[in-house]
C-alpha cells in the first residue's frame, strides 16, 4: 500500500498502487457476485443496478478494480449511469485506479459512491475540477414503516394517465427535474406513488409530491424521486408517499432502501423507521480541466 497526502483536506489517503481497473463484462458476473456476498450492504444499490441494466447493455459501462488480469478477485465496481460516475469499495483502495478511467471519461457532472472511495477520488482526480462533496446517508427499511401519524391514505399508486401532472410537477423540481420521457419510462416500469390534490378555486387539480423507484431488483428496491412542491410541504405528503412505497415493496418481500442528504429528508425517513445502513458521498465536477 501506497499513501499519498491530500491537497484538499489535509489528511492522509490510503490506495493499492498495485490495482488497475478494467471493463467488466458479463462474463464477469461470477465475479461480481463474489463481491457483492463479501461485502453485502455496501454494494446493495449498486447490485440493484447490476440487476437491472446489465453490464452488456447501452445502459450501464462497467469497471472492476483488480490486482491482475483474469480471475483476480475485484475490490471495487465502478460504473457510468448517464453523466455520473458511481464507485464503490471497501475502504478507498481504489481511487488511484478508478481516477485513471475518469480522467478519460468526457462529460462527467460527478460521483457518488462509498464515503472513503469518493473523498479518494476528490484528491486524485487530474483533469477534473472538484466541486463539492456532500455527505450521502444510505438508509433501510427492515420494518414496516410507521404510520400512524402519516397521511397514508392520501398517497396512491400512479398510471399513465398521471403523466401530464407528474411531469409538470417534476417541471418545477429544480435539480430533481425529470424530463416527461422520464416521466414516462418510470410509469411504465416501476413503482411510482403520489399526492393528488383536487382543484381548488382558480387552482387547477396537481400531483403536488412523488417517491419512485430506481431501480428495483429482485429482493430490494431504491426509493428516489422524492419530491413534493414547495406549496404542498409541511403535510406529511412526503412521508405518505414513501410509506405507501415501502410498504407495496415490503408486500413483495422486498426491502426498501434510500439515500439522502437533506437532512430534513433523513428526519422524514427516520420516523418513518428507516435506519442508517452506510456512508456515501457525493462529489460535483464542475469542469474539465485542458490536458
Amino acid at each position: 500500500m501506497k499513501s499519498i497526502m491530500s491537497n484538499v483536506s489535509e489528511k492522509f489517503v490510503h490506495y493499492d498502487e498495485e490495482l488497475s481497473a478494467r471493463p467488466l463484462r458479463e462474463t464477469d458476473r461470477g465475479l461480481l457476485d463474489d463481491l457483492f456476498a463479501r461485502f453485502p450492504v455496501r454494494f446493495l444499490t449498486p447490485r440493484l443496478n447490476i440487476e437491472r441494466y446489465g453490464l452488456d447493455g447501452p445502459v450501464i459501462r462497467a469497471w472492476g478494480a483488480t490486482r491482475n488480469s483474469g480471475d483476480s478477485p475485484l475490490y471495487g465496481l465502478m460504473f457510468r449511469l448517464n453523466n455520473t460516475i458511481i464507485a464503490v469499495d471497501a475502504n478507498g483502495s481504489c481511487a488511484a485506479a478508478f481516477c485513471r478511467v475518469l480522467d478519460t471519461e468526457i462529460g462527467v457532472a460527478g460521483v457518488r459512491g462509498s464515503i472513503e472511495l469518493v473523498e479518494g477520488i476528490r484528491d486524485l482526480v487530474r483533469f477534473y475540477q472538484p466541486g463539492d462533496l456532500e455527505r450521502s446517508t444510505c438508509m433501510w427499511l427492515r420494518q414496516p414503516p410507521f404510520i400512524d401519524d402519516v397521511p397514508i391514505e392520501a398517497a396512491r399508486r400512479a398510471t399513465m394517465g398521471d403523466i401530464d401532472l407528474l411531469s409538470a410537477m417534476y417541471r418545477e423540481a429544480g435539480p430533481m427535474y425529470r424530463s416527461r420521457a422520464n416521466v414516462a419510462e418510470k410509469l411504465a416500469d416501476s413503482r411510482v406513488f403520489v399526492v393528488e390534490e383536487p382543484e381548488l378555486g382558480r387552482r387547477a387539480a396537481r400531483i403536488c409530491s412523488c417517491a419512485l423507484l430506481a431501480p428495483e431488483g429482485g429482493d430490494a428496491g431504491l426509493v428516489a424521486g422524492v419530491y413534493t412542491l414547495h406549496a404542498a410541504r409541511n403535510r406529511g405528503y412526503a412521508a405518505a408517499v414513501v410509506g405507501a412505497l415501502s410498504l407495496d415493496l415490503q408486500k413483495d418481500h422486498k426491502l426498501p432502501v434510500l439515500f439522502y442528504e437533506n437532512p430534513i429528508a433523513g428526519r422524514v425517513y427516520s420516523r418513518l423507521g428507516y435506519e442508517p445502513c452506510d456512508d456515501w458521498g457525493v462529489l460535483y465536477l464542475t469542469r474539465r480541466i485542458s490536458r
